[in-house]
């Protein structure tokens, strides 16, 4: 037979009522917990003079799905570049490098006679490395001041013993080429090759611990857009995110066109730079039209392979693919940190510490249409619906204003809701340990 309960009094209902609210907030602090231990490394502000690159991608979204969604959000983008890689067989010209300056500026002059709207050395040029050639330096020195075209030059930085200034890297010294079609650009990348960087902070160059005064570089890429399109450059998207200091994600999996070097001279050089630099051609010339672009020369060197994606790139091709996704407008801007931590916590709040204080404080709202399902015991509806609502919710409104959806605490959100899908499927089982109201008794 079975005896029925007495009803709580008043004050064992608000005892009850307080008690569901303490455990939905330590229920809160614990999965909130789970996201600050997770984002742990992003916790610190973002020091862009201050990271060693390692050659390794440290990003979180390294996946496919991060590919896709940038892919999908840029569209199709006109080409502004063109990649002239120094191939791997060439080995001479990539180690020696005084042979390397006097190659370099027959290939800049033969690039020249293409018409390009802009050419990007991918090179670093020190004063003292070549000495003992000094007739190699010389005919760099001329072939880039002939040039009719900006000329973009790769510029060098080291690391300083500590921070000063709120800086850590030292400029190192570079060849001055005495132009004034000549600006120079940070070949510094970052650990995280998704990211575009934009500019570094920099002290000068010598003696750092007397009162240096840093100051915001240039990275090659972003000297190269300046060069290139000015409307661009002074663009206020673009714009803000330099005076933020923000380095956005690039939809990399566009690619430039890509020639060789040996190609380029088979199909422009004279043949007297052919025959210097023992080029065998063979076949009939190919027609390469450079006419107007961005023209990016540089080395596939194997110190120079970045992991990217699902695959890895040579430094110069990521240059040259920053320069086409900064002018195309092909990149998402990160969302802060702290945005990641109010979403997670506020969809925890609303599938488990509203219907809690729901529950506690408010049940003649059980039978609202919206909030009904809130004060169901397996509240499988109400979680689908706050899932889904934030995912789109949150992707559509992150598109919109340029920013990258935060996948990272999507999956979060998914791996808290499938978990308590999961416990309420338990629970319908009948076991007495979960559900307690299936006990009779008699």
């Amino acid at each position: 037979m079975a005896h029925s309960r007495p009803s709580p009094s008043p004050a064992q209902t608000h005892r009850t009522r307080v008690f569901r609210v303490l455990l939905g907030v330590v229920y809160l602090i614990a999965l909130s917990g789970l996201i600050l231990w997770e984002y742990r490394d992003h916790l610190g502000v973002l020091s862009s003079g201050c990271e060693d690159t390692n050659q390794q991608s440290q990003s979180a979204l390294h996946s496919l799905a991060y590919e896709r969604l940038l892919d999908w959000a840029s569209g199709e983008s006109a080409s502004h570049v063109s990649l002239i890689a120094i191939p791997a067989d060439l080995e001479d010209i990539q180690s020696n490098i005084c042979e390397a300056r006097a190659y370099f500026a027959d290939l800049l002059r033969t690039v020249a006679t293409q018409h390009p709207a802009e050419i990007v050395l991918d090179k670093f040029y020190s004063p003292t490395s070549c000495a003992a050639s000094p007739q190699n330096t010389q005919a760099l020195l001329d072939a880039v001041r002939s040039l009719g075209v900006p000329v973009v030059v790769g510029e060098d930085a080291a690391q300083a013993h500590k921070k000063l200034d709120g800086a850590c890297l030292v400029r190192k010294p570079q060849l001055d080429f005495g132009a004034a079609n000549v600006r120079h650009g940070l070949t510094r990348m970052n650990t995280e090759a998704e990211k575009i960087p934009l500019q570094w902070r920099v002290l000068p160059t010598g003696d750092a611990s007397a009162q240096p005064t840093a100051e915001a570089a240039d990275t090659i890429g972003l000297a190269a857009v300046k060069g290139y399109d000015a409307d661009v450059a002074q663009g206020r998207r673009l714009q803000a995110l330099i005076a933020a200091g923000a380095q956005p994600f690039a939809n990399l999996s566009i690619a430039v066109p890509r020639e060789t070097s040996t190609d380029l001279l088979c199909a422009a050089a004279t043949p007297a730079i052919l025959q210097r630099w023992s080029v065998n051609c063979s076949g009939p010339r190919q027609n390469i039209s450079l006419l107007g672009k961005v023209v990016v020369i540089g080395s596939e060197g194997g110190s120079d392979y970045h992991p990217v994606l699902d695959t890895n790139m040579w430094g110069t091709d990521l240059i040259a693919r920053y320069i086409q996704v900064l002018l195309s407008g092909s990149y998402l801007r990160e969302l802060p940190d702290w945005f990641a931590f109010v979403t997670f916590a506020g969809f925890v709040f609303i599938i488990e510490g509203l219907p809690t204080l729901l529950e506690a404080f408010r049940p003649r709202w059980k039978k609202h249409w919206f909030l009904s399902r809130a004060y169901a015991h397996r509240r499988y509806a109400w979680v689908t619906f706050w899932v889904l609502s934030f995912f789109l919710g949150i992707t559509a409104v992150a598109l919109a204003l340029g920013y990258l959806p935060p996948l990272a605490v999507f999956g979060d959100i998914s791996f808290v809701a499938i978990t308590r899908l999961f416990f309420f499927a338990a629970e319908s089982t009948g076991t007495p340990f979960l559900n307690p109201k299936k006990k009779g008794a008699s």
